[in-house]
């Protein structure tokens, strides 16, 4: 299951996501905002993260208007890996080469129809392992390594 969450600047375009993810890939997890009532972002990225952390949903797709703040906020979640993508190209690689859980999208950068594209590759492309696992373990290191 995929979670998906946003705060008021996402909501139109997670609300047309959640729609299209429900029907082409069965059940989504809704974390917010539920209406365009103002939101601060870390309000949904930072839970969003903690339940992809504890491997409640098998990732997570977050919107804001940038998607900048979704991804600074979830990534502050330590085991939590989140790339902001604006393209399908990037989207591939967030998977494939940095095994990234969470999808963070600008919903003033992109439209529905590229989101749309963005999220399939994203769903669709698998971690590659190889040289990223030495790399990521170096990321994971230093989270150790500060979280005090």
């Amino acid at each position: 299951m995929l979670a998906i969450g946003s705060d008021h600047r996402g909501f139109a375009l997670k609300t047309r996501l959640r729609q299209w993810l429900q029907r082409r890939w069965g059940d989504v997890c809704d974390l917010g905002a539920f209406s365009t009532a103002p939101v601060d972002y870390p309000d949904v990225a930072i839970p969003a993260a903690e339940v992809v952390r504890d491997h409640l949903v098998d990732g997570a797709i977050l919107i804001c208007g940038t998607g900048l703040g979704m991804a600074i906020a979830a990534n502050k979640v330590p085991g939590v890996f989140a790339a902001t993508v604006t393209d399908v190209a990037t989207a591939r690689a967030a998977r494939r080469s940095n095994n990234a859980q969470i999808l963070c999208l600008g919903a003033e950068s992109v439209s529905f129809d590229l989101a749309a594209e963005i999220v399939e590759a994203w769903l669709t492309t698998e971690f590659q392992g190889g040289d990223s696992l030495r790399k990521l373990a170096k990321i994971r290191a230093a989270e150790r390594r500060y979280a005090r």
